[in-house]
């Protein structure tokens, strides 16, 4: 190493190779400092970064719980349709529905574990939020689709429930419609999916129409969130509607959680 001004240094290398001459390569000691301090720079850069998204990820999950859900539909959209990758499709069937209607990447045919929840009867009529447009089904009437194992998981303030969707007679067709589910407590009142519920200036609580499409031929899971409780007794029931697609009143099952 030698010096050429006080500010300036620069660093010899010598390479030897062999018995070929040896080759001679003059670095300055400024171009190392600079590297060193850009790769610094940029590792600081990184740090901050990260630390924001992180930061970022963490409030968008606590404020909207709604767009954590949105991406868990699609992961489950995802896996049912890997599932299905590589099968034969089912032949179709006749039916009066409209054939333009989007297919239910819900859908499935294998039954997941059951889990805890406690399933209560309907109560008789129906409950008189329903607009004056909406049919019920006759007394005694068998549904063509039933409700089976609900489950509650709770995160914190919030209720994630499903519940499984069973067709009564597999191999029939399909039942198509919209889904409408509330979770009440003494002074809550919270609804799937999001914009069901009417404003203040409509004559009934919620419009059918706006619920979760569903087509059932087999079996699907209908999962939602609810929240945020400030306790998880105060949760009262789940209320599950199943409309056809005429607004027609297939089903409404009560669930039954905490205190009433």
């Amino acid at each position: 190493m030698r010096d050429v001004k006080n500010s300036a240094k620069i660093l010899t290398l010598r390479v030897h190779l062999g018995h070929l001459n040896a080759r001679t390569f003059k670095v300055p000691l400024k171009w190392i400092s600079r590297s060193a301090l850009l790769a610094w720079t940029l590792l600081a850069v990184a740090c901050i970064a990260s630390t924001y998204a992180i930061k970022e990820y963490v409030s968008e999950r606590s404020a909207r719980p709604e767009l954590v859900k949105e991406l868990e539909n699609e992961i489950q959209e995802l896996k049912i349709a890997l599932e299905k990758k590589g099968t034969t499709p089912p032949p179709a069937t006749s039916g009066t529905h409209d054939q333009n209607i989007k297919a239910d990447a819900m859908a499935t045919n294998e039954k997941p574990n059951p889990a805890a929840g406690t399933a209560i009867e309907g109560k008789e009529g129906v409950w008189t939020g329903l607009a004056e447009n909406v049919v019920a089904p006759p007394a005694g009437n068998t549904p063509p689709i039933k409700l089976e194992e609900a489950r509650i998981d709770w995160q914190g303030k919030y209720a994630n429930f499903a519940v499984n969707v069973l067709y009564r007679e597999p191999g029939k067709g399909s039942q198509q419609g919209h889904i409408v589910v509330l979770a009440r407590s003494n002074d809550l009142v919270f609804a799937h999916p999001e914009g069901v519920l009417n404003t203040g200036s409509g004559a009934f609580l919620f419009n059918p129409n706006k619920g979760e499409y569903f087509s059932v031929a087999k079996f699907r899971v209908l999962k939602t969130r609810f929240g945020p409780f400030e306790n998880q007794k105060q949760l009262s029931e789940i209320q599950v509607f199943l409309f056809d697609l005429n607004n027609n009143l297939i089903m409404v099952q009560n669930f039954q959680y905490g205190n009433k």
